[in-house]
């Protein structure tokens, strides 16, 4: 049949050609009009193609789905696969809370398991008939009470991250339907590939194209609080260059795992707090656009939700306490040990007014939840072929308020390995520390260096076993509490090794009671006593005096009353106090100004013992001979012992160089 467009067209020039004079053209028009009648099938309206392309209904779309309820009603087709949205009028305009992760990956192009990817602000807003995501634009404030309140987004972008059509409708419930598939599966909600360095490597390995065809979901998980969307992302380049690893089964065809998670935003009484310089948060940083200051920052720290049952006690257990799973992958003879040093941290929230403020639970081999599940907070266990850590611990917050919603912890079987993870004795291990040095927390590289140069020292030295079994026990303590005090909103403070002098920091009498630095959160020596004097503790078995003075400033009540912040913040000069982290530490050379904001050093003689540790690595490397059987074996253990002996001397030599001039 004629379009009834054309029909019309044609009617309506047989007046113009009659009194124009070219009747001769109305012939064929008149042969078009009759063929469109012609070949109408009986009974049949013009248009009556147009009613057929009526929109389908929810229920007609939907029909061979299984349906997901949950924060966003999810449907996933039974045939298809296909994934889509129902967003009622209530989700339209109201912010949400997008989290990413990568639940699997390859290291070697920037994607772990267990990476943070952070978390923003998105609403879901309609354009006529579709749907648009929006990113919220969260970095700056405006004073409600002031009129530039009115001009708060001008010059001021927010990102559209995807656009959907709607699908089906239904009107009378004020609901509509979009597909999933083009907001998850595909880079609209993230930056799946790695920015390449300005220097490009012909040796180093990088992901291809994204495969639309074999990229899927690998799992959907709806719950009253939020959305999650597994994605498991497929890169594929026919003729790949650089170099990978054996964790790389076909470097034609990689995928990496993200989770989004597509949070409802909090409805509480959390009451943000704001940071100050002088104590080492994690902030959300918040700019006020209305403020005359000469520093108008409003950055909120995160930390968690903590509330008293009894606000009128001093000290009280908290209505919901931060309740960390030990995964069921950890090897059980490390359970106890965790679970004890996790705990520890229940002794800094004494001075905050909270008793049992962290719980330590075990997750069942039986568990029907996993550690993606974003309402767990899970200590979790990895052993990579290529580990880029011994230790991780992030968290995730509300943009809008710094409130931490949830945390995870990955610790890796090689931290208690006696695998080193450079193999060149001079030039790699320096380098590679340099240029991962501000990727994330390198805690656990360092710990682990500084374990095995220790376990080699003692038995090189001759020290019975249990020596060394005492040392790695309090490297995994210090890890583990270390990594749970980043999830509890700390950063690094690289300043607090200053606290002892060089003959206190041996007493373990004194040493046990305080800690052997001020702060648990800072990357010190191992703590390996000189010739005739008595070992003491190898590292910190609990938070410092500085780790709880934070945690009274971040989580007690009392800091709502300005005088009391005050008088807390003026503490800041005591020696016990001191506080320089990473932006300041001078690991690198030509960095910072200070000294005593290092990592590898320890006492407020850091030359001094820094001295003692050459001295005591050359007296071990001395010793070496005949320390290890290697007959019918193999040297490996040896070769090992004496890289990191070396490059605890090397640590040394760097320390005394920073003071000089």
């Amino acid at each position: 049949p004629v379009p009834m467009k054309l029909l019309r067209s044609c009617l309506h020039l047989l007046p113009c050609l009659s009194s124009g004079g070219s009747l001769l053209l109305a012939p064929p028009i008149l042969m078009v009009v009759f063929l469109f009648v012609a070949c109408a099938r009986p009974g049949e309206k013009p248009g009556a193609k147009a009613e057929e392309k009526k929109a389908k209904t929810i229920a007609e779309v939907t029909k061979a789905a299984d349906k997901l309820d949950g924060l966003v009603p999810l449907f996933r087709d039974r045939k298809t696969g296909k994934v889509h949205l129902q967003l009622s009028r209530e989700h339209l305009g109201r912010e949400f809370i997008l989290f990413s992760y990568i639940e699997n990956g390859v290291p070697g192009v920037g994607h772990f398991r267990g990476q943070y990817r952070g978390a923003r602000v998105v609403v879901f807003e309609r354009d006529y008939e579709k749907i648009n995501l929006i990113a919220r634009n969260t970095a700056f404030y405006f004073d409600p009470a002031s009129p530039l309140r009115r001009a708060s987004r001008a010059n001021l972008t927010e990102a559209t991250l995807a656009v959907q059509k709607i699908v089906a409708e239904d009107e009378a419930k004020g609901v509509c339907l979009i597909e999933a598939d083009g907001i998850f599966l595909s880079d609209h909600l993230e930056q799946l590939k790695p920015r390449e360095p300005e220097k490009k490597d012909a040796q180093r390995f990088s992901l291809g194209k994204l495969s639309a065809e074999k990229t899927r979901f690998a799992a959907l998980r709806n719950y009253p609080a939020n959305s999650d969307f597994v994605v498991d992302y497929v890169f594929e380049e026919k003729a790949p260059a650089g170099r990978t690893g054996d964790d790389v089964t076909d470097p034609r065809y990689v995928s990496v795992q993200f989770q989004y998670s597509l949070i409802a935003m909090p409805v509480n009484d959390y009451q943000p707090r704001h940071a100050d310089e002088r104590v080492g948060y994690f902030t959300s940083d918040l700019t006020d656009l209305t403020s005359t200051s000469a520093t108008p920052y409003r950055d909120l720290i995160h930390r968690w939700h903590l509330r008293k049952k009894d606000p009128r006690a001093a000290v009280s257990d908290p209505v919901e306490p931060i309740v960390w799973w030990i995964e069921n992958t950890t090897p059980a003879e490390l359970r106890p040990v965790i679970r004890a040093a996790a705990l520890q941290w229940n002794r800094a929230f004494l001075a905050a007014g909270f008793s049992n403020a962290l719980e330590v639970r075990e997750q069942p081999d039986d568990a029907t939840w996993d550690a993606g599940d974003i309402r767990y907070n899970v200590l979790r266990w990895t052993s990579s072929p290529n580990p880029p850590f011994g230790g991780y611990g992030p968290s995730f917050v509300n943009p809008r308020t710094g409130q931490i919603l949830g945390a995870d912890i990955m610790l890796e079987w090689s931290f208690l390995t006696n695998r080193v993870k450079f193999e060149r004795l001079f030039g790699e291990t320096a380098a590679a520390e340099d240029a991962d040095a501000k990727a994330c927390c390198r805690l656990s590289h360092e710990l682990h260096a500084t374990v095995l140069a220790g376990q080699a020292a003692l038995k090189f030295d001759g020290a019975p076993d249990v020596e060394r079994s005492r040392l790695q026990r309090e490297g995994l303590y210090y890890l583990v509490i270390h990594e749970i005090g980043h999830t509890l909103g700390l950063n690094h403070n690289m300043k607090s090794s200053q606290l002892h002098d060089p003959r206190t920091v041996h007493d373990a009498a004194v040493t046990a009671a305080v800690g052997l630095t001020g702060s648990i959160m800072d990357y010190p020596a191992v703590n390996l006593a000189p010739p005739g004097v008595a070992q003491g503790q190898f590292y910190s078995t609990g938070p410092g005096p500085y780790d709880v003075w934070a945690i009274e400033f971040g989580y007690s009540d009392r800091m709502d009353d300005p005088a009391q912040r005050q008088a807390l913040l003026a503490r800041s000069v005591e020696p016990a106090l001191q506080f320089g982290n990473d932006a300041d530490d001078m690991r690198t050379p030509g960095r910072g100004i200070d000294p005593r904001v290092m990592i590898g050093d320890l006492t407020s003689d850091a030359i001094g013992y820094a001295g003692q540790r050459v001295d005591r690595v050359r007296a071990a490397l001395g010793r070496a001979a005949g320390r290890y059987d290697v007959a019918g074996g193999s040297l490996h253990e040896l070769r090992d012992a004496l890289l990191m002996l070396v490059r605890e001397h090397g640590v040394a030599a760097r320390v005394i160089s920073r003071y000089v001039g």
